[in-house]
Protein backbone atom coordinates (compact mmCIF):
# COMPACT_ATOMS: atom_id res chain seq x y z
CA UNK A 1 0.00 0.00 0.00
CA UNK A 2 1.94 3.20 -1.19
CA UNK A 3 -0.67 6.35 -1.05
CA UNK A 4 -4.35 5.81 0.22
CA UNK A 5 -6.91 7.92 0.06
CA UNK A 6 -9.21 7.73 3.22
CA UNK A 7 -13.10 8.56 3.73
CA UNK A 8 -14.52 9.44 6.79
CA UNK A 9 -18.03 9.61 7.80
CA UNK A 10 -19.95 10.27 10.73
CA UNK A 11 -23.13 11.55 11.88
CA UNK A 12 -21.41 13.66 14.42
CA UNK A 13 -18.83 16.06 13.92
CA UNK A 14 -16.98 15.45 17.29
CA UNK A 15 -16.95 11.61 16.06
CA UNK A 16 -15.58 12.70 12.40
CA UNK A 17 -12.56 14.48 14.52
CA UNK A 18 -11.75 11.23 15.92
CA UNK A 19 -12.10 9.43 12.73
CA UNK A 20 -9.47 12.10 11.35
CA UNK A 21 -6.74 11.42 13.86
CA UNK A 22 -6.51 7.85 12.43
CA UNK A 23 -7.25 8.79 9.22
CA UNK A 24 -4.19 11.38 9.73
CA UNK A 25 -1.91 8.77 11.75
CA UNK A 26 -2.37 6.27 8.37
CA UNK A 27 -1.78 8.68 5.54
CA UNK A 28 1.20 10.74 7.52
CA UNK A 29 3.03 7.44 7.81
CA UNK A 30 1.64 6.10 3.48
CA UNK A 31 1.33 9.41 2.28
CA UNK A 32 -1.62 10.25 1.08
CA UNK A 33 -5.42 12.35 1.78
CA UNK A 34 -7.75 12.07 4.04
CA UNK A 35 -11.74 13.36 3.31
CA UNK A 36 -14.39 13.83 4.84
CA UNK A 37 -18.25 13.34 3.96
CA UNK A 38 -20.92 15.42 5.33
CA UNK A 39 -24.38 14.41 4.92
CA UNK A 40 -27.64 15.43 6.36
CA UNK A 41 -29.66 18.61 6.23
CA UNK A 42 -28.73 21.60 7.31
CA UNK A 43 -25.17 20.69 8.16
CA UNK A 44 -23.46 23.34 6.10
CA UNK A 45 -22.34 25.24 9.02
CA UNK A 46 -20.45 22.30 11.04
CA UNK A 47 -18.04 22.02 8.46
CA UNK A 48 -15.13 24.87 8.63
CA UNK A 49 -13.82 22.49 11.50
CA UNK A 50 -13.36 19.41 9.83
CA UNK A 51 -11.60 21.43 6.80
CA UNK A 52 -8.81 22.09 9.29
CA UNK A 53 -8.66 18.85 9.55
CA UNK A 54 -9.04 16.76 6.37
CA UNK A 55 -7.69 17.45 3.01
CA UNK A 56 -11.13 17.54 1.54
CA UNK A 57 -15.18 17.82 3.07
CA UNK A 58 -17.36 16.70 0.88
CA UNK A 59 -20.91 17.91 1.86
CA UNK A 60 -24.47 16.64 0.97
CA UNK A 61 -27.08 19.21 2.21
CA UNK A 62 -30.39 17.90 1.16
CA UNK A 63 -34.26 18.39 2.98
CA UNK A 64 -34.65 14.90 1.51
CA UNK A 65 -31.88 13.38 4.35
CA UNK A 66 -33.90 15.35 7.08
CA UNK A 67 -35.13 11.82 7.97
CA UNK A 68 -32.38 9.16 8.74
CA UNK A 69 -32.66 6.27 6.74
CA UNK A 70 -29.67 3.54 6.67
CA UNK A 71 -29.67 2.22 2.81
CA UNK A 72 -30.72 5.95 1.95
CA UNK A 73 -27.55 7.57 3.38
CA UNK A 74 -25.68 4.55 2.14
CA UNK A 75 -26.08 5.20 -1.21
CA UNK A 76 -25.68 8.69 -0.56
CA UNK A 77 -22.20 7.66 0.45
CA UNK A 78 -21.78 5.59 -2.41
CA UNK A 79 -21.82 8.60 -4.63
CA UNK A 80 -18.78 9.67 -2.63
CA UNK A 81 -16.82 6.99 -2.87
CA UNK A 82 -17.19 6.49 -6.45
CA UNK A 83 -16.13 9.50 -6.71
CA UNK A 84 -13.09 10.13 -4.49
CA UNK A 85 -12.08 5.66 -4.81
CA UNK A 86 -11.24 4.92 -1.39
CA UNK A 87 -9.02 2.13 0.04
CA UNK A 88 -10.38 2.84 3.29
CA UNK A 89 -13.47 4.52 4.35
CA UNK A 90 -14.09 5.32 8.31
CA UNK A 91 -17.14 5.00 10.14
CA UNK A 92 -17.80 5.76 13.41
CA UNK A 93 -19.68 2.54 14.66
CA UNK A 94 -22.64 4.46 16.31
CA UNK A 95 -26.17 3.04 15.78
CA UNK A 96 -26.44 4.66 12.91
CA UNK A 97 -22.91 4.80 11.47
CA UNK A 98 -23.37 0.71 12.25
CA UNK A 99 -25.97 0.63 10.11
CA UNK A 100 -24.68 2.50 7.23
CA UNK A 101 -21.24 0.84 7.16
CA UNK A 102 -23.30 -2.57 6.99
CA UNK A 103 -25.26 -1.29 4.25
CA UNK A 104 -22.22 0.18 2.35
CA UNK A 105 -20.18 -2.95 2.78
CA UNK A 106 -23.49 -4.90 0.89
CA UNK A 107 -23.51 -2.51 -2.29
CA UNK A 108 -20.02 -2.06 -2.70
CA UNK A 109 -19.40 -6.17 -1.61
CA UNK A 110 -16.56 -5.56 0.22
CA UNK A 111 -15.19 -6.46 3.70
CA UNK A 112 -16.39 -4.28 7.20
CA UNK A 113 -15.27 -4.72 10.22
CA UNK A 114 -17.36 -3.61 13.30
CA UNK A 115 -16.07 -2.59 16.65
CA UNK A 116 -12.62 -1.53 15.96
CA UNK A 117 -10.62 0.02 18.88
CA UNK A 118 -7.38 0.37 17.10
CA UNK A 119 -5.55 0.18 13.47
CA UNK A 120 -1.99 -0.24 13.29
CA UNK A 121 0.18 -0.04 10.31
CA UNK A 122 2.58 -3.24 9.81
CA UNK A 123 4.59 -3.47 6.86
CA UNK A 124 2.35 -1.53 5.17
CA UNK A 125 -0.63 -3.30 5.86
CA UNK A 126 -3.58 -2.67 8.03
CA UNK A 127 -3.95 -4.64 10.99
CA UNK A 128 -7.17 -3.73 12.57
CA UNK A 129 -7.55 -4.68 16.58
CA UNK A 130 -11.23 -5.08 18.00
CA UNK A 131 -12.49 -6.89 21.22
CA UNK A 132 -12.94 -10.35 21.52
CA UNK A 133 -14.03 -12.79 24.26
CA UNK A 134 -16.34 -9.96 26.19
CA UNK A 135 -13.55 -7.81 25.80
CA UNK A 136 -10.70 -9.82 27.44
CA UNK A 137 -8.75 -10.59 24.62
CA UNK A 138 -8.09 -8.23 21.37
CA UNK A 139 -8.50 -10.24 18.17
CA UNK A 140 -5.93 -9.17 14.99
CA UNK A 141 -7.67 -8.90 11.99
CA UNK A 142 -7.29 -7.60 8.32
CA UNK A 143 -9.56 -7.40 5.61
CA UNK A 144 -8.08 -8.73 2.29
CA UNK A 145 -11.03 -6.30 -0.18
CA UNK A 146 -11.11 -2.82 -1.10
CA UNK A 147 -11.76 -0.57 -0.16
CA UNK A 148 -11.52 -1.90 3.56
CA UNK A 149 -14.60 -0.54 5.48
CA UNK A 150 -13.81 -0.10 9.55
CA UNK A 151 -16.04 0.86 12.01
CA UNK A 152 -14.66 2.84 14.83
CA UNK A 153 -15.94 2.65 18.47
CA UNK A 154 -16.21 6.31 19.59
CA UNK A 155 -13.71 7.15 21.67
CA UNK A 156 -11.24 5.27 20.90
CA UNK A 157 -8.96 7.80 19.47
CA UNK A 158 -8.49 11.70 20.65
CA UNK A 159 -9.45 14.48 18.93
CA UNK A 160 -6.95 16.10 16.92
CA UNK A 161 -5.07 19.64 16.55
CA UNK A 162 -6.36 21.80 13.81
CA UNK A 163 -3.21 21.45 11.15
CA UNK A 164 -4.79 21.68 7.77
CA UNK A 165 -6.72 23.84 5.04
CA UNK A 166 -8.72 21.61 3.41
CA UNK A 167 -11.36 21.90 0.47
CA UNK A 168 -14.90 22.21 0.72
CA UNK A 169 -16.44 20.81 -2.12
CA UNK A 170 -20.95 20.75 -1.98
CA UNK A 171 -22.04 17.60 -3.83
CA UNK A 172 -25.68 17.14 -5.79
CA UNK A 173 -26.71 13.74 -5.86
CA UNK A 174 -30.01 12.69 -6.90
CA UNK A 175 -31.70 10.94 -3.85
CA UNK A 176 -34.36 8.48 -4.46
CA UNK A 177 -36.99 7.97 -2.13
CA UNK A 178 -36.84 4.90 0.00
CA UNK A 179 -38.46 1.98 0.04
CA UNK A 180 -39.70 1.86 3.75
CA UNK A 181 -41.72 4.88 4.76
CA UNK A 182 -41.18 6.27 8.17
CA UNK A 183 -44.65 5.92 10.01
CA UNK A 184 -43.43 7.84 13.01
CA UNK A 185 -40.75 9.27 14.85
CA UNK A 186 -40.00 9.43 18.82
CA UNK A 187 -37.01 11.30 20.20
CA UNK A 188 -35.26 8.81 22.71
CA UNK A 189 -33.88 10.09 25.77
CA UNK A 190 -30.20 10.11 25.29
CA UNK A 191 -29.14 10.91 29.34
CA UNK A 192 -25.25 11.76 29.98
CA UNK A 193 -22.86 11.35 27.30
CA UNK A 194 -21.23 8.44 29.61
CA UNK A 195 -17.73 7.87 26.85
CA UNK A 196 -17.19 11.75 27.10
CA UNK A 197 -16.72 12.22 31.01
CA UNK A 198 -13.47 11.92 32.74
CA UNK A 199 -15.65 10.47 36.06
CA UNK A 200 -18.46 7.73 35.50
CA UNK A 201 -20.15 6.57 38.78
CA UNK A 202 -21.96 3.30 37.82
CA UNK A 203 -24.83 1.98 39.64
CA UNK A 204 -25.48 -1.99 39.48
CA UNK A 205 -27.80 -4.50 40.74
CA UNK A 206 -27.11 -3.92 44.55
CA UNK A 207 -28.99 -0.32 44.21
CA UNK A 208 -32.22 -1.59 44.99
CA UNK A 209 -34.18 1.20 44.35
CA UNK A 210 -33.91 3.95 42.00
CA UNK A 211 -34.63 6.88 44.45
CA UNK A 212 -30.84 5.82 45.90
CA UNK A 213 -29.67 7.28 42.04
CA UNK A 214 -29.87 10.48 44.11
CA UNK A 215 -26.99 9.51 46.51
CA UNK A 216 -24.55 8.75 43.78
CA UNK A 217 -25.66 11.82 41.53
CA UNK A 218 -24.37 13.79 44.25
CA UNK A 219 -21.60 11.99 44.58
CA UNK A 220 -20.75 12.13 40.93
CA UNK A 221 -21.62 16.32 41.41
CA UNK A 222 -19.03 16.34 43.81
CA UNK A 223 -16.38 15.14 41.49
CA UNK A 224 -17.51 16.55 38.38
CA UNK A 225 -18.78 13.02 36.63
CA UNK A 226 -22.12 11.89 35.53
CA UNK A 227 -23.84 8.90 36.44
CA UNK A 228 -24.49 5.76 34.27
CA UNK A 229 -25.97 1.90 35.12
CA UNK A 230 -25.57 -1.83 34.58
CA UNK A 231 -27.48 -3.35 32.00
CA UNK A 232 -30.41 -4.88 34.01
CA UNK A 233 -31.31 -1.09 35.33
CA UNK A 234 -31.62 0.39 32.54
CA UNK A 235 -32.99 -2.41 30.03
CA UNK A 236 -34.63 -4.19 32.13
CA UNK A 237 -35.89 -2.19 34.46
CA UNK A 238 -35.96 1.40 32.74
CA UNK A 239 -33.43 3.54 35.69
CA UNK A 240 -31.21 4.74 32.81
CA UNK A 241 -31.60 5.58 29.10
CA UNK A 242 -28.22 3.13 28.34
CA UNK A 243 -26.13 1.43 30.09
CA UNK A 244 -22.13 0.65 30.15
CA UNK A 245 -21.14 -2.54 28.99
CA UNK A 246 -20.17 -4.53 25.57
CA UNK A 247 -24.08 -4.09 24.07
CA UNK A 248 -23.84 -0.57 25.77
CA UNK A 249 -21.21 1.87 25.74
CA UNK A 250 -17.52 1.52 26.31
CA UNK A 251 -15.88 4.04 28.53
CA UNK A 252 -12.71 4.65 29.69
CA UNK A 253 -12.40 7.95 31.82
CA UNK A 254 -9.76 8.65 34.29
CA UNK A 255 -12.07 7.47 37.48
CA UNK A 256 -15.15 4.63 37.37
CA UNK A 257 -16.53 3.94 39.99
CA UNK A 258 -18.83 0.97 40.41
CA UNK A 259 -21.84 0.78 43.07
CA UNK A 260 -23.18 -2.55 44.00
CA UNK A 261 -22.03 -3.62 39.93
CA UNK A 262 -21.25 -7.44 39.74
CA UNK A 263 -18.49 -7.70 37.39
CA UNK A 264 -20.19 -9.83 34.87
CA UNK A 265 -17.69 -10.39 31.90
CA UNK A 266 -19.72 -8.28 29.42
CA UNK A 267 -19.82 -5.05 32.01
CA UNK A 268 -15.99 -5.37 32.39
CA UNK A 269 -15.73 -4.98 28.43
CA UNK A 270 -17.39 -1.90 28.67
CA UNK A 271 -15.15 -0.28 31.52
CA UNK A 272 -11.49 -2.10 31.44
CA UNK A 273 -9.67 0.58 29.95
CA UNK A 274 -10.63 3.39 32.56
CA UNK A 275 -7.77 4.50 34.58
CA UNK A 276 -9.16 3.86 37.97
CA UNK A 277 -11.27 1.52 38.72
CA UNK A 278 -13.34 1.75 42.60
CA UNK A 279 -15.62 -1.04 43.25
CA UNK A 280 -18.13 -0.37 46.42
CA UNK A 281 -19.93 -3.71 47.16
CA UNK A 282 -20.93 -5.55 50.49
CA UNK A 283 -21.17 -8.55 48.82
CA UNK A 284 -17.95 -10.61 48.54
CA UNK A 285 -18.37 -12.89 45.85
CA UNK A 286 -19.61 -9.81 43.50
CA UNK A 287 -16.29 -7.88 42.74
CA UNK A 288 -15.20 -6.08 39.58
Amino acid sequence: MDMVTILSYSERIDLQLELATLANEITNKLSGNSISAVIGYGIKDKVDVLSKNFDKVFVIDSEDLKLFNPITYANVLLNIVNNTKPDIILISDTKRGGAIASALSALLDTGCITEVTKVELVNDDLVIYRGAYGGLGLAQTKILTSPKIIAVKPGSYPRPTAIKNGIIEEMKVDIKKPEIELVEFRAKETGARLNESDVVVVAGRGVKKKDDLQMLEDLAKILGGVVGCSRPLSADLGWCPTWVGMSGVTIKPKLYIGVGVSGQIQHIAGIRDSKIIVAINIDPTHHI
